[in-house]
């Protein structure tokens, strides 16, 4: 009778360990919501895309309306100086994009 008595008391404790683990194993089920607070940085990366995009066409804009540009020499040579800053920055956001 006390054999039969032993494998049920370690049957016991193992479904007792068993039942004290099952919350550690359900932890992971958390991580998503970690996982939805770095969407931010996403969030942010496709914006600053979506900057940059809208800078590159500007900046293919003016470069036609300088090509098309009625005016004295030195009123073109501004505005490609301008065009130029304006590419310096769009350099610049792609290099923090990196």
């Amino acid at each position: 009778m006390l054999g039969s008595r032993g494998p049920r008391t370690l049957s016991w404790m193992v479904l007792s360990l068993l039942v004290l683990l099952l919350p550690l194993a359900c932890k992971p089920h958390s991580k998503p919501a970690e996982e939805s607070s770095s969407s931010n940085p996403s969030t942010e990366n496709a914006e600053l895309t979506r900057k940059m995009e809208e800078k590159a066409a500007d900046i293919r804009s003016k470069e036609e309306e300088i090509r098309n540009m009625q005016g004295t020499d030195e009123e073109k040579a501004e505005a490609v100086k301008k065009l130029d800053a304006e590419r310096q920055e769009l350099i610049e956001m792609q290099d923090k994009a990196k």
